[in-house]
C-alpha cells in the first residue's frame, strides 16, 4: 500500500470513528434525557442529517481517493458545497433560535465559533485541492470537521452529569492530538500549514472563550446545547 493510499485510508477511518461517536453521543442523550426529543423539529432533524452526511462524505471521499476513484471524488467534492450551505444555514438559524428561546447566548456563541472555524478551513481545503496540495487538503478538512465535534462531546458530558464546560475544555486537546498524530503518521513530520491551521482553530477557541466570559455569568454553565 502506497503512502498516499495509507494517508487517505487513515483519514477515512478517522471520519468513520467521528460518525459512530456522534451517533452514539446523540443517541445516548436522547435515551438518557427523553425530554429533549420534543425539540427534534424538522429544522433540527435537517441539520442533524446534514452533519452526519458531512462526516460520512469525509469518510467516503477519503476512501474514494485511496481507491484511485478521483473523478467521482472531484464530483462529490464540488457537490459538497450544497451540503455545506445546508448545514451552515440550518446550524446558524438553530444556534440563534435556541439562544433566544432559552435565554442562553452561550449556545449561539459556541456554535458560531464552530462555523467560523470550519468555513475558512473548508475554503482552504478547496484551494489546496485545486493546487494539488493533497496533504494540506486532507488536513484542512480534518481540522475543520473536528471543530464541529463539541456538541457530541457535550451530549456525553451531560449524560455523565459532568459540568458543561468540560465539553469545551476537551475539544482543543482532542483536536490537537488527532491532527498532530495524523500528520506524524502520514508525513513523518509536522508541517507549517498544519501548525498554522491548528493555530487558527485554537485562536478562535480563545476568542470564543473570551466572548463567553464577557457575556455569560460566571455562575452559568457553558453548554453547546440545552439540557431541556
Amino acid at each position: 500500500m502506497s503512502p498516499f493510499e495509507q494517508a487517505n485510508r487513515l483519514l477515512g477511518w478517522i471520519a468513520v470513528a467521528l460518525v459512530v461517536s456522534s451517533i452514539l453521543a446523540f443517541g445516548l442523550k436522547a435515551i438518557a434525557h427523553p425530554e429533549v426529543q420534543v425539540r427534534y423539529t424538522p429544522l433540527v432533524i435537517t441539520h442533524a442529517v446534514a452533519m452526519i452526511a458531512w462526516l460520512a462524505l469525509l469518510a467516503g471521499q477519503a476512501f474514494l481517493a485511496a481507491g484511485g476513484r478521483f473523478a467521482f471524488h472531484r464530483t462529490l467534492g464540488r457537490s459538497s458545497i450544497v451540503l455545506v450551505v445546508i448545514m451552515t444555514v440550518s446550524g446558524l438559524i438553530l444556534s440563534v433560535n435556541i439562544g433566544e428561546e432559552l435565554g442562553r447566548v452561550e449556545v449561539t456563541i459556541v456554535n458560531i465559533a464552530a462555523f467560523a472555524t470550519f468555513i475558512p478551513l473548508y475554503i482552504a481545503a478547496l484551494w489546496f485541492a485545486r493546487r494539488k496540495r493533497i496533504a494540506e487538503h486532507r488536513m484542512a478538512m480534518l481540522i475543520g470537521t473536528l471543530a464541529f465535534m463539541t456538541p457530541a462531546y457535550a451530549r456525553v458530558t451531560q449524560v455523565l452529569e459532568l459540568p458543561d464546560p468540560v465539553a469545551i475544555a476537551i475539544q482543543p486537546p482532542i483536536t490537537i492530538v488527532v491532527a498532530l498524530a495524523y500528520e506524524w503518521v502520514t508525513q513523518k513530520r509536522l508541517t507549517k500549514p498544519t501548525l498554522a491551521m491548528l493555530a487558527f482553530s485554537m485562536g478562535l477557541i480563545v476568542v470564543m472563550a473570551g466572548a463567553l466570559l464577557a457575556f455569560v455569568p460566571l455562575e452559568g454553565s457553558l453548554p453547546v446545547s440545552s439540557r431541556e
